[in-house]
């Protein structure tokens, strides 16, 4: 049976789980769709596909904490296109459900940069790649270096740049390098030409965040004003006590009506 999932797929799955399921479904969806596309293949074996898809789907579901995917179990041949119907549809519920949540901390660890920022981090990461031409490193560790470095380059071109993810790249670099026998041999300047680099990146992302931010902050509504608070209740004067039925009809002087 052919595998829709590798090694290396399930490696690279997101560290929490809800997106760790969205971005395996999206794996092995996108695997089991080519292998369908082969229109010489029998009606078993696109059948084991999807089987092997919904097996895989429902147990990572289980795995990430997601119990509202319908168990899949067919009887027969003739229900087993409904039952999988039925199971693709409550997983694209589920999985737009995991998507539009997400988007709500999407702008809190990612910022849209300005194409001018972006030509000041390539050329910053330039000068990256050549201290790592000239530090004294194995060529595996150089390569591997450069690779962080191109995935820095390839967030540039995406729409958001995930700054946790540049904050690692950049950490792994400084690491690297910090170990290198002619940089540790030159001192701290050649140290000092490194960490301005990523100084002057981490501050072309932290001004654009900035600007981000401050914008969302001017476009959000105004919070509501809270009502008023009631009045005081009025003061009520205390009833004058009632005294004989003369006190009333004189004024209440009774030194007045002493006969002696």
């Amino acid at each position: 049976m052919d595998q829709l999932v590798s090694d290396d797929d399930y490696n690279e799955l997101p560290e929490d789980d809800e997106q760790c399921f969205a971005a395996f479904e999206a794996k092995i969806r996108a695997s089991m769709t080519a292998k369908l596309d082969d229109e010489n293949r029998s009606g078993e074996y696109f059948q084991s596909l999807k089987s092997q898809y919904m097996a895989a789907v429902y147990s990572v579901a289980l795995e990430c904490g997601i119990t509202t995917l319908p168990i899949p179990k067919f009887n027969n041949i003739s229900n087993f296109y409904e039952t999988f119907n039925i199971f693709e549809l409550a997983v694209q519920g589920e999985v737009a459900r995991i998507r539009v949540r997400g988007r709500r901390s999407l702008g809190a660890t990612s910022v849209q940069l300005l194409d001018n920022t972006k030509t000041i981090i390539r050329h910053h990461v330039s000068r990256l790649r050549e201290a790592i031409i000239a530090a004294d490193l194995p060529p595996d560790r150089k390569n591997a270096l450069n690779s962080k470095l191109d995935e820095l380059v390839e967030g540039l071109e995406r729409s958001r740049l995930n700054l946790g993810k540049t904050m690692l790249v950049l950490g792994y670099v400084v690491a690297g390098l910090a170990g290198a026998t002619t940089i540790a041999s030159e001192g701290p300047a050649a140290l000092t030409h490194i960490q301005r680099a990523v100084t002057a990146i981490l501050k072309e992302v932290g001004v654009d965040k900035m600007s981000e931010d401050t914008a969302t902050l001017r476009l959000a509504p105004s919070p509501k004003a809270l009502p008023a608070p009631p009045p005081p209740p009025a003061e009520v004067a205390p009833a004058r006590a009632k005294g004989p039925s003369w006190d009333a009809q004189n004024g209440g002087d009774l030194d007045d009506e002493i006969p002696f």
